[in-house]
């Protein structure tokens, strides 16, 4: 377990609720600054609880800031930390021996289509797709060397759509990306073979 003295960085703006162990009753909000300068001086401990928008549920702190710096270089392209720290809780433990999550990209939905937010998730031998619902979620994992004819498209509004197939008759199509995310999806996509 990693150090979480030594995994808090300063430069995000993430305001944090804390729940001491012990009482109901949440205080903040404090920046990860806050939290940092509070474990020096004993006022929290490893073990007390925090919740930041996003997260599905509070957490202890050593296990939140652990899943911070592990998610840290994923989201290069503002995607929805919750939503990544999502997926990597729930992608991590089926991963291969060898296998390593390269990106997740991040459906950015509003309104009603909001209930049901996907993830995409690249690791060096599968293309994975996450679908966060309310009630659970729901996980679909592809060989690379089943994924094929991917295809990037530009929606407007700074939004585009991933697609392609799986085993060459089964089409996937994911709108609402953010633009970045699906010109990184495809690039990589590409690097791993998926043509």
């Amino acid at each position: 377990m990693s150090d979480p003295y030594n995994a808090l960085e300063t430069t995000t703006e993430i305001q944090f609720s804390v729940v001491k162990l012990g009482q109901q009753t949440p205080v903040g909000p404090y920046t990860q600054e806050d939290i940092l300068a509070m474990l020096q001086n004993g006022a929290l401990e490893r073990q007390d609880l925090v919740y930041y928008d996003g997260m599905a549920d509070w957490a202890a702190i050593e296990d939140v800031f652990d899943i911070h710096e592990e998610i840290n270089h994923f989201i290069d392209d503002e995607q929805d930390q919750g939503a990544v720290a999502q997926a990597f809780r729930e992608i991590n433990p089926v991963l291969g021996a060898d296998e390593s999550i390269y990106y997740i990209a991040v459906q950015k939905k509003s309104g009603l289509l909001s209930r049901t937010k996907t993830c995409i998730v690249l690791t060096n031998s599968r293309l994975l797709v996450l679908r966060i619902k309310k009630a659970g979620s729901e996980l679909e994992g592809h060989q690379w060397a089943s994924v094929g004819n991917i295809c990037m498209k530009d929606e407007g509004n700074e939004m585009g759509t991933f697609s392609g197939t799986f085993q060459q008759d089964k089409k996937f199509s994911i709108a609402h990306i953010p633009l970045p995310q699906v010109h990184r999806l495809f690039q990589l996509a590409q690097e791993m073979g998926a043509v």
